[in-house]
């Protein structure tokens, strides 16, 4: 199988950057598409001369085409491909990556952006629903006190109160983490743990906004194992099954969590890209 010979190409991590392919693997060496002073883009464009003057090829490492520096000589150029990874391609890159040769995000930066998250998240649902969490607090230390002195609550009673005063605290819950998920992944492609952690969601497809539709997907595991709460048989499957679902990364060749797979996404290094037309 021949590769890909070497010389600049859309770096496939930041489409507004070229990077050098040195025939084997991508190197760290990358330059802008578009000098800061040129009118537009010469990717793929011979250099034409300046008037009354020759060209001379400068035996120097080799200069990006569209960065507004060449060192072709005339009428020699290289038109710069649609990106397709080589045999090797994404070199200096670890791990498995998209299949456009997107680096996928690892199980540790996952997991911290999603602590990050729960973090965030629950000091906004403390401060929003801080008078349920307060009369949750009274009504367990006066429970704690009943029993202190020898009586013995009413089990049923005790059941129904938990639940009366529980369920407004998991409704808000749920109420802020959707609103939370689905506001920054679809405006800037992460939440700010992920944002701190170096990390974005695309679709699998390809790079591009997510719809407020996918947004919602990767929540639904999320959101029904919050509200089956209720139901100890149900919440206690719900429970294993979202453990399985941050665990799945861990085994799998995409790096796809279930929910993930439900929403056909993919979690990467860097910031989403956008769409390509």
């Amino acid at each position: 199988m021949s590769q890909q010979p070497s010389g600049w190409y859309d770096d496939p991590s930041n489409p507004d950057m070229l990077r050098y392919w040195d025939g084997v693997t991508w190197t760290n060496h990358t330059a802008p598409k578009k000098s800061p002073t040129a009118s537009q883009s010469t990717i793929g464009l011979p250099q034409q001369p300046a008037p009354g003057t020759s060209q001379v090829p400068t035996p120097t490492a080799p200069v990006p085409q569209g960065s507004g520096w060449h060192t072709q000589a005339p009428g020699q150029y290289q038109q710069a491909p649609r990106y397709t990874p080589a045999p090797g391609a994404m070199g200096w890159a670890t791990g498995p990556t998209t299949k456009d040769g997107v680096p996928l995000a690892s199980w540790g930066r996952r997991a911290v952006a999603r602590i990050l998250d729960w973090v965030i998240t629950g000091v906004i649902t403390g401060i929003l629903g801080w008078s349920w969490m307060s009369d949750l607090g009274r009504w367990y230390g006066n429970l704690i006190n009943q029993i202190e002195s020898g009586v013995t609550p009413d089990a049923a009673t005790m059941q129904s109160e938990l639940m009366r005063l529980v369920m407004p605290i998991a409704i808000l819950s749920v109420v802020v983490g959707l609103v939370y998920e689905t506001t920054f992944l679809v405006t800037k492609g992460a939440t700010p743990g992920k944002m701190a952690a170096g990390i974005s969601v695309r679709r699998t497809g390809g790079p591009g906004p997510l719809t407020v539709v996918d947004a919602l997907k990767r929540q639904v595991l999320t959101v029904a194992n919050s509200l089956s709460s209720a139901v100890p048989g149900l919440s206690t499957i719900f429970s294993i099954v979202v453990i399985l679902d941050y665990l799945w990364p861990l085994w799998d060749d995409r790096r796809q969590a279930l929910h993930d797979k439900i929403a056909d996404t993919q979690v990467i290094v860097g910031k989403r890209a956008p769409r390509q037309g």
